[in-house]
């Protein structure tokens, strides 16, 4: 079943709405997250994403470590900003 360009430009456009939507209640929702149940949340995707491909792990490994990197590099400065010692 071949789809034709005006049903995909449709449901590209429909799409874009429900994401712009989901974008929107993150905005307000976000801020009122706990920081624990963001990570959380984050970890339980992290697993999600990893059960769906044997081979996800390799191929996010690049991007989990950048995250990790810039998880780091933020609690560093919140420590600093707070006046604790962060660990090296």
């Amino acid at each position: 079943m071949a789809l034709d360009k005006k049903a995909v430009k449709e449901w590209k456009a429909e799409y874009q709405l429900i994401n712009q939507s989901e974008r929107d209640m993150l905005s307000l929702e976000l801020p009122l997250i706990p920081s624990r149940v963001g990570i959380e949340r984050y970890f339980r995707l992290c697993e999600f994403l990893m059960q769906l491909s044997s081979d996800a792990r390799d191929a996010f490994a690049e991007e989990r470590r950048r995250h990790y990197l810039d998880m780091e590099n933020r609690f560093r400065k919140a420590a600093r900003y707070w006046g604790y010692d962060f660990p090296s």
